[in-house]
């Protein structure tokens, strides 16, 4: 009988310590950008700036960067600190997502970049062509598993 007392003050306790300790739930962002069936084709992180960039391309790009179907997007966020990994980073904010469409080139033309900015100020690159160039050349990141 002694041990069926103990036993119920044990579990009436237990069960008021879990209620009065809230857990917090994860920061989740609001979601912001749709890669609309794109690959992931590397990522670039610009410590400098606390910003961290996602390339995504569709087949055509992944498969061959100098196709004319070949659709880059390279995806900006501003880094957050990621508060249950100590040290670490996660994508915060979306800043800019800039487009690189190689579909002019099939006529001799120059690809088409564009950008469309999100929760900065304007952001307008020097030289789009340059920009239009470090966009194509970034290396695809290849990781020991990659099924591609």
């Amino acid at each position: 009988m002694r041990f069926i007392n103990v036993f119920t003050v044990a579990v009436l306790a237990f069960m008021i310590a879990s209620c009065m300790d809230k857990k917090e739930a994860p920061a989740i962002r609001p979601f912001a950008f749709n890669d609309s069936g794109m690959r992931v084709i590397t990522t670039v992180i610009n410590e400098k700036d606390n910003e961290v960039a996602m390339l995504y391309g569709n087949k055509a790009a992944f498969d061959n960067r100098s196709q004319p179907e070949a659709l880059f997007k390279l995806v900006t966020y501003r880094e957050q600190d990621n508060k249950f990994w100590f040290g670490s980073y996660i994508n915060g904010e979306l800043l800019r997502v800039e487009t690189v469409n190689m579909q002019p080139t099939a006529s001799g033309q120059a690809p088409a970049y564009s950008v469309d900015v999100y929760n900065q100020p304007a952001f307008r690159p020097a030289d789009a062509a340059a920009r239009t160039n470090f966009i194509q050349t970034l290396d695809r990141a290849w990781y020991p598993c990659d099924p591609y």
